[in-house]
């Protein structure tokens, strides 16, 4: 069975699910890098690339690849929730708050390993990194589709201290 007929066959609900619920279905997938590789891109124009495989009117899959030493802009997933899995590599995730002015002020730094799960709530404002020497493939799925993803623009330090 192929990646996209695995997709569908786990993802038939005609309902939206809850965090828990799409992180049990994804945690119930077994998917390989050879699933993913027809799917991988090369970056054009972003320092990753992001090919989405699979949408309904209530899922989203995209698999994303991060060369060596990039990351991904701060950045938010509207109204979806989302559930990722690391293929391949590791995965460096920095999770962000608002201040009061607007501005991103970084919370936390976590580390996912190959084979591994994260969690992607709503609102959630977030930045992905690859911080080794090989490509970070990772699967997404979210739920609904992606609407309204917000980009943020970080600070530099002169510009914090004003």
């Amino acid at each position: 069975m192929n990646l996209l007929e695995k997709i569908k066959m786990q993802f038939k609900q005609n309902h939206k699910l809850s965090l828990p619920d799409l992180q049990k279905e994804v945690e119930s997938l077994t998917i390989t890098l050879d699933d993913v590789s027809p799917y991988i891109e090369e970056p054009n124009g972003l320092p990753y690339s992001r090919k989405v495989i699979f949408q309904s009117d209530l899922f989203e899959v995209i698999v994303l690849c991060l060369p060596a030493h990039s990351k991904t802009d701060i950045h938010d997933h509207g109204q979806s929730i989302g559930c990722g899995k690391v293929i391949q590599g590791k995965l460096t995730e920095f999770s962000y708050e608002l201040n009061e002015e607007g501005d991103p002020e970084k919370l936390t730094k976590t580390k996912v390993d190959e084979s591994n799960i994260f969690l992607i709530p709503e609102r959630y404002i977030h930045a992905m990194a690859n911080d080794e020497e090989e490509k970070l493939i990772t699967l997404h799925i979210y739920s609904p589709p992606l609407i309204g993803v917000q980009n943020f623009k970080m600070l530099s330090a002169a510009e914090q201290s004003r």
